[in-house]
């Protein structure tokens, strides 16, 4: 079975609920954060960001070390002698 991924770019993960957050300070006429719910969701949110960045940089560095898989498939198909 085929499952569509979802990439949501690192800006946007940062600025939908800093959004939601400028959202909810107008409604209620304060800036003042929620403490200390506000904090631990906003270092929740940073440590996720931070931690999807390092994989896919990490992910990125082994695709380019190892080649990209079309490169791989004519390597090894060259490999075999080009026979099926």
């Amino acid at each position: 079975m085929l499952r569509h991924r979802i990439r949501l770019p690192m800006w946007a993960a940062a600025a939908l609920p800093t959004a939601a957050y400028v959202v909810r300070s107008i409604m209620r006429g304060s800036l003042e954060p929620d403490m200390p719910d506000d904090a631990i969701v906003f270092g929740l949110l940073a440590f996720v960001v931070a931690a999807t960045a390092m994989i896919r940089r990490e992910a990125r560095g082994a695709e380019t070390d190892e080649g990209s898989l079309p490169e791989q498939m004519q390597r090894e198909h060259d490999e075999s002698g080009g026979r099926g």
